[in-house]
C-alpha cells in the first residue's frame, strides 16, 4: 500500500525544524488518509518515543545574545502603546511565581523622591512646607536621606520654624525663650539683623529639649530652690496680688501700695502710692500696671517710672478682678457689673460697656477675642460676646460661690468654694466636675498637652 504524507504534516515537519521555540520531545501525532480505487482506509503513523536519556535532557533553547540584542531593537523603534500592549501580552502568558518577580523588579523602579524632584520644577517653597510638618525625631531623620533634603532643610529654616510653633504654643517653651534671651532669634528679627545660620537653630534645640527635661524633672521630684522676699513692715499686713517676670515682682498689698521688687536682690525698688484702700488685683505689660482697690478706683501706672497716669471712676464698689490685652480691658466689682473698656493710650481709656447679670460680687473675669467669660458668687459662669459685649449663656454647675476662673483655648476652668474643679468646653459640650477635698480659691491653666 502506497502511504502518502500529508501537506499539513510536511509543514509541521519543516516547521519542527526551522523553530527556535518547540520541544522536539513532544509526541505529535499525523493522520494521513490512504485513498484506493475500492476503499478509503486511514493509517495513523506514530512519532518514535524518545529515550529515557532524551527526557532527562531535553531543555527549551533561548534566544542567543545577538537575537536578543535584535528583539530589543526592534522593541524600541514601536510606538510606546504598542510596546505596552506586547508587555502585557507577554506578562499574561506567565506564571504567578514570574509575575512576583517582575513586581520585586518594578517595585524600585516605581518609586521616586518628589522632595529632591520639587525644587527642579521651582517648587522648593512645597518641599518646605512638606517637610515643616515633621517632628524633632523626623526633622533629623530627614536630614539623614541624602543631600537635597538636608539642602531643602537648612534653606528653608526649618529648625528655626520649629522652635517658633512649639514657643507659640507651649508655655514652657515661651517662658525659657524670654528667660533664655533667644526670643530675639525667633520670628521677625530687628531691622537690619538677619536670622543666625541654620546649624545655630539646630545645635540650640537639643539645648532647649535637655533644659526642659531637667525642668520637668525637678517638678516630678519637687527639687527646688526656697527664696524669701520679707513684705512685713509697720503697715504692710498682707499680699493679695501678684504678677513677675525675669527681673522683677509687682505685688498688691494690703497697705494700699503696689511694691515692685528685684529679683536678683530681692530688694523692694520702687513703692507705687495713690490707691486709698488695698490693691486687690493688677496686670502689667512692658508699658503700664493696672491695679484695682477696694477703693473701687481702677489706677494705671507707667511700668518704668512708676508715675501713676490715669484713675478709673466708674464701679461703686471694690474692683476684684481685671484683665487687659490688645487695647481692651475688662473689670468687675463687687457691686455686680462688668466694664469693658476701650484702651486708646494709658492716658486715655474708654467705657465702652457695663454687663450686668450676675446676682452677686463678679469675683473675676477673662477674655479672648471671641468671648468675655465672668464668673460670680451667684454660683454662675456668664458668658459675653467681645466684638459687641452681647450676651451668650449662662453655665450651672458649681453648688457654691465661684471665686476663680480661667479661660483659654476654649476651655473655661473654674474653682469654688463646693470643693470642685469644673471644666467646661465650648459650653455646649457640658461639664467635667472633679473633686478636690478642699475649697478652691485661684487656679491657672495651661496649654501644654500631657
Amino acid at each position: 500500500m502506497d502511504t502518502t504524507t500529508l501537506p499539513e504534516e510536511k509543514n509541521v515537519q519543516s516547521q519542527g525544524k526551522e523553530s527556535l521555540w518547540v520541544d522536539e520531545s513532544v509526541a505529535q501525532t499525523h493522520d494521513a488518509c490512504i485513498h484506493s480505487e475500492n476503499a478509503l482506509t486511514m493509517t495513523v503513523f506514530q512519532p518514535v518515543s524518545p529515550t529515557a536519556t532524551q527526557m532527562g535532557t531535553a531543555e527549551v533553547r533561548g534566544p542567543t545574545a545577538s537575537e536578543r540584542e535584535r528583539l530589543l531593537l526592534a522593541f524600541d523603534t514601536w510606538a510606546e502603546e504598542v510596546q505596552s500592549q506586547f508587555v502585557e501580552a507577554l506578562v499574561s502568558r506567565m506564571s504567578h511565581c514570574q509575575h512576583s518577580r517582575i513586581s520585586a523588579f518594578l517595585k524600585p523602579m516605581l518609586q521616586r523622591d518628589f522632595i529632591s524632584m520639587l525644587p527642579k520644577k521651582g517648587l522648593d517653597h512645597v518641599a518646605e512646607a512638606i517637610l515643616s510638618y515633621l517632628d524633632a525625631r523626623s526633622l533629623c531623620a530627614a536630614e539623614a536621606v541624602c543631600r537635597e533634603w538636608r539642602r531643602v532643610v537648612a534653606e528653608g529654616g526649618l529648625w528655626r520654624k520649629l522652635m517658633e510653633r512649639r514657643v507659640l504654643t507651649d508655655p514652657l517653651w515661651r517662658g525659657l525663650a524670654e528667660r533664655r534671651g533667644w526670643m530675639q532669634y525667633l520670628f521677625k528679627p530687628p531691622p537690619g539683623e538677619p536670622h543666625p545660620d541654620h546649624m545655630f537653630y539646630r545645635r540650640l534645640y537639643p539645648r532647649i529639649i535637655q533644659d526642659i527635661e531637667s525642668i520637668e524633672n525637678n517638678w516630678r521630684c519637687g527639687r527646688h530652690n526656697l527664696q524669701r522676699i520679707n513684705c512685713r513692715s509697720e503697715n504692710s499686713k498682707g499680699v493679695y496680688c501678684l504678677q513677675y517676670d525675669d527681673t522683677k515682682i509687682v505685688s498688691g498689698l494690703r497697705d494700699n501700695t503696689i511694691k515692685i521688687w528685684d529679683r536678683a536682690s530681692l530688694q523692694c525698688v520702687k513703692v507705687l502710692t495713690g490707691h486709698t484702700g488695698s490693691v486687690l488685683c493688677l496686670q502689667y505689660d512692658d508699658k503700664v500696671i493696672i491695679s484695682g482697690s477696694s477703693d473701687s478706683t481702677v489706677r494705671v501706672w507707667d511700668v518704668k517710672t512708676g508715675e501713676m497716669v490715669n484713675t478709673l471712676i466708674h464701679h461703686c464698689e471694690a474692683v476684684l478682678h481685671l484683665r487687659f490685652n490688645n487695647g481692651m480691658m475688662v473689670t468687675c466689682s463687687k457691686d455686680r457689673s462688668i466694664a469693658v473698656w476701650d484702651m486708646v493710650t494709658p492716658r486715655e481709656i474708654n467705657l465702652r460697656r457695663v454687663l450686668v447679670g450676675h446676682r452677686a460680687a463678679v469675683n473675676v473675669v477673662d477674655f479672648d477675642e471671641r468671648y468675655v467669660v465672668s464668673a460670680s458668687g451667684d454660683r454662675t459662669i456668664k458668658v459675653w460676646g467681645t466684638p459687641n459685649c452681647d450676651f451668650v449663656r449662662t453655665l450651672n454647675g458649681h453648688k457654691r460661690g465661684i471665686a476663680c476662673l480661667q479661660y483659654r483655648d476654649r476651655l473655661v476652668v473654674s474653682g469654688s468654694s463646693d470643693n470642685t474643679i469644673r471644666l467646661w468646653c465650648e459650653w455646649q459640650l457640658g461639664q467635667y466636675d472633679k473633686a478636690v477635698g478642699h475649697r478652691v480659691w485661684c487656679l491657672a491653666t495651661c496649654a501644654r498637652g500631657p
